[in-house]
């Protein structure tokens, strides 16, 4: 990191606020000119549910490592075409940028969602538990039909073959 990137990295920290950050990325918070939330279309992982929108790429892999310059210049002029018709004339502020960047840099980490291992071990417990219960199942499984009516059929007076 340069000296210059280092001054605009605290610089953003000092100017935005996370949580408006987050508020603006998953819309509880409008943003000023009218441009839609982030979340709308874009997922982060590790940050639950409100954040798992799958119209763009997911932005812990895309922004991990991005200095904070890059990312204003990029929320800045927002280059993508499938984002130019939603945010045409629709600029986001400085604070907004600002704010946005507080928020996603320390959010894009790779890796998977902190937590996951819980889903995992959920998944493989409850698999367990229901393979063992189908092994159960099948043990107590009935007679066929057919070898009980000849057993039936043997026990009746006159039913020898």
């Amino acid at each position: 990191m340069t000296l210059s990137s280092l001054s605009f990295a605290l610089f953003l920290a000092a100017a935005g606020d996370p949580a408006t950050g987050r508020g603006l990325f998953i819309g509880s918070l409008p943003f000023r000119n009218g441009g839609a939330p982030c979340g709308a279309c874009h997922a982060l992982g590790g940050q639950g549910l409100a954040f798992s929108a799958s119209l763009g790429p997911d932005l812990s892999a895309s922004l991990a490592g991005m200095d904070p310059e890059a990312l204003d210049g990029l929320l800045d002029g927002l280059p993508f075409p499938t984002m130019v018709p939603v945010y045409e004339g629709r600029p986001l502020t400085p604070g907004e940028r600002a704010d946005l960047a507080a928020f996603l840099l320390p959010a894009a980490q790779p890796g998977p969602p902190g937590g996951a291992w819980r889903f995992e071990l959920l998944g493989a417990a409850g698999a367990a538990v229901l393979f063992a219960a189908l092994a159960l199942a099948s043990r107590r499984r009935k007679a066929p039909s057919r070898a009980r009516l000849l057993a039936r059929a043997a026990n009746l007076p006159g039913g020898s073959r």
